[in-house]
């Protein structure tokens, strides 16, 4: 019992040792961030600056002070906008954005202290490359779409961009339409719902800090197209289809997170049809997968199938009597390698991909969809799960 009570208190006295220790250090560091003076700093020497998109890198050298604790910058992108950026004393440079045209600017810089001292002021002037909304605005296309128009842009520097789309109204006022927010390297975006008359589009492109480009403005007359009436649709089973194990009428309920639609397993290329209820002159239609325990974009998520359209389709299954009206690819529009999401990938799956028919192809009575590839397996894989949770389609029928 003694050699224990003898260990014991050698380990009390060992932890008090300890204690005091850390105890002693953390008053000496308390003490020292408590210092005050009144002394500024050097400012930045050796200044020069890169120009970005909108924006641009200022590098500079530090004073020799110790007590150097952050340089700001501090600026204007526009008259009566001011905005500041601060970087640590780790860093020989802070990168100032914003901008939306080429023009000069000046950012002034000072070195701050632990003690909220100022420096004096550097200026320097900086010129920005283009900015993102100058760039996109340079390719912004659109045209005429079904029910609407198709718009395009190129977007290099990933920048969060929006594309406001504008029409006139029947008094000849500017109405805000749709929105179209972005930062993907490529907008192509299609607007819907306006009727198949003449029409004035005004688009425009704009970015978090309200740099606004012009105005493209066109009259567009928009092709016609209504949503297709599923009551008719019916499933259509030929030899050589791939056994389905879900419900095919649940593939158009209009509920894409159901637990029907159209799923088989076995080798590609697996193909299913149905029959439309009348000859129809499709325009567009939309496609959801499976998107439950974050599946977006993975697995048996449809990625290279065609459409084909027939009016008299052979009874014994073969592709005699059938036309191709399209051959699509499911693009993650990140680019993200798989496993890795963004924003945009999740929003454009779950709103439903959006694919055109071409104005070339044919109208058609029956449809079929031959899946050719999934997320989960390339091309004439001899075994692989395809799913497709959900379609919908516009189009004309025909008299």
């Amino acid at each position: 019992m003694k050699i224990l009570k003898t260990r014991h208190k050698n380990i009390v006295l060992l932890l008090c040792g300890v204690i005091f220790m850390l105890s002693s250090c953390d008053k000496v560091e308390l003490r020292d961030n408590l210092e005050q003076d009144d002394v500024a700093p050097g400012s930045v020497t050796d200044v020069s600056f890169e120009g970005l998109p909108g924006a641009a890198k200022i590098n500079y050298s530090l004073p020799d002070d110790n007590d150097v604790l952050y340089v700001v910058g501090e600026y204007n992108i526009r008259t009566g906008v001011g905005y500041n950026v601060k970087s640590s004393y780790y860093n020989n440079s802070l990168t100032v954005v914003g901008f939306g045209t080429t023009d000069e600017y000046t950012v002034d810089l000072y070195v701050v202290d632990r003690s909220g001292n100022r420096s004096e002021k550097t200026t320097v002037a900086i010129t920005p490359l283009p900015s993102p909304v100058q760039t996109a605005f340079e390719t912004l296309d659109y045209v005429q779409g079904f029910g609407g128009i198709y718009l395009t842009f190129e977007n290099a520097a990933k920048a969060n961009l929006v594309t406001n789309v504008l029409v006139k109204d029947a008094h000849g006022e500017w109405v805000e339409y749709d929105k179209y927010y972005t930062a993907l390297p490529s907008g192509a975006y299609s607007v819907r719902g306006v009727d198949a008359v003449p029409t004035t589009f005004g688009v425009s492109i704009y970015d978090r800090w309200e740099n606004r480009s012009d105005t493209l403005i066109r009259e567009i007359t928009p092709i016609y197209e209504a949503e297709l009436n599923t009551s008719r649709f019916r499933s259509l089973s030929i030899p050589g289809e791939a056994t389905n194990l879900w419900n095919i009428a649940l593939l158009w309920d209009g509920i894409p997170d159901n637990n029907g639609g159209f799923a088989a397993g076995g080798s590609f290329p697996k193909h299913f049809q149905f029959d439309l209820g009348a000859k129809t002159k499709l325009s567009r239609f939309k496609l959801w997968g499976v998107y439950t325990q974050d599946r977006f974009y993975s697995s048996g998520n449809v990625r290279e199938f065609e459409l084909w359209g027939s009016d008299n389709p052979d009874p014994q299954g073969s592709y005699d009597g059938w036309e191709l009206l399209g051959a699509y690819t499911v693009v993650k529009p990140s680019g993200l390698p798989d496993g890795e999401l963004s924003a945009d990938d999740r929003a454009i799956a779950t709103a439903g991909i959006d694919f055109d028919v071409s104005p070339d192809a044919p109208a058609t009575k029956y449809l079929r969809v031959n899946i050719l590839s999934t997320f989960g397996a390339p091309r004439n894989s001899i075994v692989g799960d395809a799913w497709i949770r959900e379609l919908k389609l516009w189009g004309e029928e025909q008299p």
